[in-house]
């Protein structure tokens, strides 16, 4: 019995013990809660006086996420840079800075913003890397350990519970662009088909509406050439697309070329060659410039280089006489270094005759080319030397399809000594005839003889004819 009474004492201390540690507060240990864990349960053990519902609880992240972009990766200077700012969190103070190649900072923006905020700015004259950098900075609410004094009946202690808190959070990002310089250079030659150079040639840039001459050695350089903002990204580099022409004076008209124009790097070797109309390969006509037609102002029109015949004379000879046919016609004459030029402006189809002089045995080259109605003909030359005293004569055929040019050789001293004694000889008996035997001074005895042979049978008939009468 005494055995049974002491389990019940027993089991009855213990359930009093265990009714008292249920009735006694619970110490709370300190603890710091990270922004990413759930929303902490709240006990019991809380004032009479606070409520905390978990479902109005605002659950915010315990940093700053920002991003800085642009819409291009370069940019050519003084072109509109778009730049964008992206934040994760509601009502930040974002500053916007760039750091210009020189070492120069500079202040692009400051603005507060709750999510994406679109800026100009424009890109700086001088090329270069630019450094964008983006600090922001906002006031979150974070839940956090909170320290309390709770009470029950007259034991009171402190007590730690989870929390909302205001903290200020910041955050940075970064982005780099590179700034290309708008002049750059487009270069190359102009040369003929037989490599020599042509000075004076223009060249155009289609596109830019700009234009350059060529130097004496053929050379040209687009040097302040300016990219316009139509441009594409080639290599993460501004190129454009350009047209370019080159044209000369007495030259075939060529199709301009493509050309891609980088920035800062241009384009090299755009190189054209022409093919002139007056430039025949036996004939250097290097310096066949405009201002070798000084005074002739139809020389600056390109109608008159499509219809226009052109002889060149190459030598120390002098031109002499120029016809068409049996007419002799004077068109422009105009010296180039030692040689001569006509040019004949609207020429016709048919035969012209070029006279030289000059010493006997001197050497020279003609040569012709021309166009007509925009049809090129290929240029035709021949060599030769004054033979005759008085100059030397040249033939040049024109025709729809084709030129010929060749020399007129001079006769030989036989071919000019029968035409001549024959054509005397006949002049004389005609002139005897005429004046009936009565040519004074000409005394030929054949002819004398038969001419009087002639008078005595006339007499003859005569008599025969008064006898028959008187019978």
């Amino acid at each position: 019995m005494r055995f049974i009474l002491l389990v019940l004492a027993v089991i009855l201390v213990l359930g009093l013990l265990t009714t008292g540690f249920m009735l006694a507060p619970c110490q709370a240990t300190a603890s710091n809660f990270s922004a990413n864990e759930a929303t902490p349960i709240i006990t019991n053990a809380t004032l009479s006086n606070e409520e905390i519902t978990p479902s109005k609880v605002a659950f915010q992240a315990s940093y700053l996420s920002l991003s800085l972009r642009t819409d291009k990766p370069a940019y050519l200077t003084g072109e509109t840079v778009a730049i964008t700012v992206s934040t994760s969190v509601s009502n930040t103070r974002v500053r916007v800075l760039a750091q210009l190649s020189g070492g120069y900072q500079e202040t692009i923006g400051n603005f507060t913003t709750s999510g994406i905020y679109t800026l100009s700015w424009p890109a700086p004259s001088t090329s270069g890397q630019v450094k964008f950098t983006c600090e922001g900075e906002a006031i979150v609410q974070v839940w956090s350990t909170c320290t309390r004094i709770v009470c029950v009946d007259k034991d009171c202690w402190w007590e730690t519970y989870p929390c909302l808190q205001s903290t200020t959070v910041t955050g940075n990002a970064f982005y780099d662009i590179r700034v290309f310089s708008r002049a750059t250079s487009i270069s190359g030659s102009v040369n003929d088909t037989n490599q020599r150079p042509i000075p004076g040639a223009t060249v155009y840039a289609l596109n830019a509406r700009q234009g350059t001459t060529a130097s004496s050695d053929g050379h040209y350089e687009f040097s302040s050439y300016q990219l316009s903002n139509n441009y594409n990204l080639i290599n993460q580099i501004p190129t454009v697309t350009e047209t370019v022409s080159a044209e000369a004076i007495a030259s075939e008209p060529q199709p301009g070329k493509t050309v891609q124009v980088q920035a800062e790097r241009g384009a090299t070797d755009v190189n054209f060659t022409l093919k002139r109309y007056f430039y025949p390969p036996a004939i250097d006509l290097s310096e066949f410039t405009f201002d070798t037609f000084s005074g002739w102002k139809e020389a600056k029109e390109s109608s008159t280089w499509q219809n226009i015949l052109g002889i060149t004379i190459d030598g120390p000879v002098e031109p002499r006489k120029l016809l068409y046919g049996t007419k002799e016609i004077s068109p422009p004459l105009f010296n180039i270094g030692n040689k001569k030029l006509y040019l004949i402006t609207k020429p016709e189809f048919g035969r012209y005759f070029l006279e030289l002089q000059g010493a006997q045995n001197t050497e020279y080259t003609v040569a012709a080319a021309t166009t007509l109605n925009s049809y090129y003909f290929e240029p035709v030359s021949v060599s030769g030397r004054i033979e005759a005293k008085d100059g030397q004569r040249l033939r040049l055929m024109l025709e729809p399809d084709r030129m010929e040019l060749k020399v007129i050789k001079p006769p030989s001293l036989l071919l000019l000594i029968i035409p001549t004694v024959v054509g005397l000889v006949g002049g004389l008996v005609a002139a005897y005839f005429l004046t009936g035997g009565k040519f004074r001074g000409l005394k030929l005895p054949w002819l004398r003889k038969t001419t009087q042979g002639r008078a005595q049978e006339k007499t003859r008939r005569k008599g025969r004819g008064k006898k028959g009468k008187k019978k």
